[in-house]
């Protein structure tokens, strides 16, 4: 075709037909290469349409009605435990108690009792007056005192009140049988009381034994129950007797009716009888009074110190030694034990262990702050014996006005804190000053005037050493030795 012909079909217009500029081709027939591209075209976008997660919100806590409930039922369990806990801590002393009693350690269980009734104190100060103990102390209190000291020294003490008036007509059934022996002898005490309120004082040539001897048998006599109470009257004879050496034949005579009487219980001679046992130097009767009581209560300190110095005196200075050793394992008399020794040191001329001992002791109180706890009040009271013995060695050192400095100074500083010294400490200081010439000095008589009012006099021992007819050796040294009452 030439380029004429190829101009003029260029130049025709066009016929349109009603065919689509694009034809539709069905899904299905497209082919899958060419779907591919289009599915990896809109993955990313699938991927950007995930929607972002919203934060966590913040926990919230109990709202105001939850805590409006729970605050009462939690109070509400508290105050329900409070019983509870409380009553675990009276139970556990108790419980402690009666297994101490159980086992023959009345000085622990007495412990265990004085914690239990601080407890309740402390429970009445919180106002917990419904939450108490009762009378379980005071039930359990006259029982160690009726298997410790018995029931002369019950009956015979008037600040101790009667069971019968502190318990009423409900005595516990523990008690019943100690309350009995106690009532027999209130009753036969009020008639011997009153003899004696009509009889002043004792006639010439009548010893204060023999005339309250005369008393007991007027009130005897007046009792229409004498011949029931026939052992009591014996038991109270024999108690006032007991420091007579006048009387040396109507004691043993006593002590041997109520040791055969099978009706007698030991309550009723044993104290007496080791009265008598000292002053005699009796030191083998001494050990077998002292075991027997060791036996029935194994914390009983006295016997042990009794024990300890009656092997000694009996010519057994080793046993002795062991035996204050062997004792003094235990913490509560380890003290008592090492003064034990300190007199067996000093009686055998060895001051400067003796001091030694004393020492120790004195230096781990102090008197400077009054008693915290049991322990520094222990320590005190520890310290005004070892205060006592070291007061006696500073007398066979010859050095009355240093004892008597020590002695005054230590009773000052433990009164401060409630501590008092016993009978036997205050009669050494007398012989400190008898020593030094000072007896009638004004530190001196202020001690008398103590003593008098208290209702006790001068020993004879100390008067005689003021006068230079005595010794501090004699007192101190010689058999049982002391100014003890």
């Amino acid at each position: 075709m030439d380029e004429l012909e190829r101009e003029e079909i260029a130049a025709e217009p066009l016929e349109t037909a009603d065919v689509p500029l694009e034809e539709e081709v069905p899904e299905e027939e497209v082919p899958e290469e060419e779907q591919a591209p289009e599915e990896e075209e809109q993955a990313p976008e699938e991927e950007q349409a995930v929607p972002e997660e919203k934060p966590e919100k913040p926990i919230k806590g109990p709202r105001f009605w939850a805590w409006l409930i729970a605050v009462p039922m939690m109070l509400l369990a508290l105050g329900l435990s409070i019983p509870a806990m409380w009553n675990l801590m009276l139970t556990v002393p108790a419980l402690t108690g009666l297994a101490s009693e159980a086992g023959r350690n009345y000085e622990s269980a007495s412990e265990a009792y004085d914690f239990l009734y601080n407890t309740d104190l402390t429970a009445q100060g919180f106002g917990l007056s419904g939450l108490s103990g009762g009378t379980f102390y005071f039930e359990r209190q006259f029982a160690l005192m009726g298997k410790t000291d018995g029931p002369v020294a019950i009956a015979s003490n008037q600040e101790i009140p009667r069971m019968s008036e502190y318990f009423g007509e409900r005595v516990p059934r523990s008690l019943r049988k100690l309350s009995a022996k106690c009532e027999v002898l209130y009753g036969i005490l009020d008639g011997f009381y009153e003899q004696m309120n009509q009889s002043a004082q004792p006639a010439e040539g009548q010893s204060q034994a023999q005339w309250q001897l005369a008393g007991l048998e007027a009130a005897r006599a007046l009792d229409k129950d004498a011949k029931a109470h026939a052992l009591y009257y014996k038991c109270l004879a024999l108690y006032i007797g007991a420091q007579d050496g006048d009387l040396r034949k109507d004691n043993l005579k006593l002590i041997k009716e109520l040791r055969a009487d099978p009706a007698a219980e030991p309550w009723m001679y044993e104290e007496p009888a080791l009265l008598i046992a000292r002053a005699q130097e009796d030191y083998g009767t001494l050990l077998s009074l002292s075991d027997a009581r060791l036996k029935r209560n194994r914390q009983d300190y006295t016997a042990m110190q009794v024990r300890v110095k009656a092997l000694f005196l009996g010519g057994s200075a080793d046993k002795a030694l062991a035996a204050a050793d062997r004792y003094g394992k235990r913490g509560a008399v380890k003290d008592s034990m090492q003064l034990a020794k300190a007199e067996i040191f000093y009686r055998q001329g060895d001051y400067d262990k003796a001091l030694a001992l004393c020492d120790a002791i004195l230096d781990k109180a102090d008197f400077d702050t009054p008693a915290a706890d049991s322990a520094q009040a222990a320590a005190q009271r520890a310290a005004m014996e070892a205060a006592g013995v070291k007061g006696v060695v500073l007398l066979l050192q010859g050095k009355p006005e240093e004892a008597a400095k020590l002695l005054k100074y230590t009773w000052d500083a433990a009164e401060a804190n409630s501590a008092t010294p016993s009978l036997n400490y205050v009669y050494t200081l007398l012989a400190a000053y008898a020593a030094g010439g000072d007896l009638e000095g004004e530190e001196a008589q202020n001690t008398v005037m103590m003593l008098t009012y208290s209702g006790y006099s001068v020993p004879q021992a100390v008067t005689d050493l003021a006068a230079g007819e005595t010794t501090a050796e004699k007192i101190f040294t010689e058999g049982w030795g002391g100014l003890d009452a």
